[in-house]
C-alpha cells in the first residue's frame, strides 16, 4: 500500500515541478505515469474493491492537492522569495501610454518606416509611432501627415 501512496505522491510532485522546470513536458508525463502505476499497484495488490477506491480517492484528490498547492505557495516563502511583490502601478511610472507623447501630433508629417496596409509604423520627429492610415496603402519611404491622435491612436494620410 505504502508504494502506491508515494508514487502517487511523487507523481503530484512532479507534475507541480512540470510547472517550474522547462522540461517539454516530461516531468508532467513522467508524474501521470507514476500515478497510473501507483493505481496498477494498488488494483494487483490489494484487490478490485480496494483498487477502485484508491482509484477514486486519487481521482479526487490528485487536483485538491494541486489547487490547494498553487493557492497557497504564493503565501510561502519560497513562493514570496520567487514571485515579485512589487505592483506595476501608473503612479509609479509603469504604463503603456504616455499622454505627453502624443500631444500636438496633428498636423505634423513624418516618414513611413514601414508599408502601411492600414496599420505601420512612421518617424515623426524623431519618435517611432505605431499608425494606421484611412483604410488606404502606404509605401515605405513616403511622407506621411498625421490627421488625428485618439489616446495612443494615430491616424496618418
Amino acid at each position: 500500500m505504502w508504494l502506491a501512496v508515494g508514487l502517487a505522491a511523487a507523481g503530484i510532485l512532479a507534475l507541480i515541478l512540470e510547472v517550474f522546470v522547462p522540461a517539454a513536458g516530461i516531468i508532467g508525463i513522467a508524474g501521470i505515469g507514476s500515478i497510473i502505476a501507483s493505481v496498477v499497484i494498488a488494483y494487483q495488490r490489494l484487490g478490485n474493491l480496494i483498487g477502485s477506491i484508491y482509484l477514486a480517492v486519487v481521482l479526487v484528490m490528485v487536483p485538491v492537492f494541486i489547487v490547494l498547492y498553487f493557492r497557497f505557495f504564493p503565501r510561502s516563502p519560497v513562493g514570496r522569495w520567487l514571485i515579485s511583490q512589487d505592483r506595476q502601478e501608473p503612479e509609479k511610472g509603469y504604463s503603456s501610454f504616455t499622454p505627453e507623447k502624443y500631444t500636438d501630433l496633428v498636423g505634423k508629417e513624418g516618414i513611413a518606416l514601414t508599408i502601411l496596409r492600414p496599420v505601420g509604423m512612421v518617424r515623426i520627429d524623431g519618435q517611432k509611432y505605431s499608425a494606421v492610415t484611412g483604410g488606404e496603402f502606404i509605401d515605405k519611404d513616403e511622407t506621411v501627415k498625421v490627421v488625428k491622435v485618439e489616446g495612443s491612436r494615430v491616424v496618418v494620410r
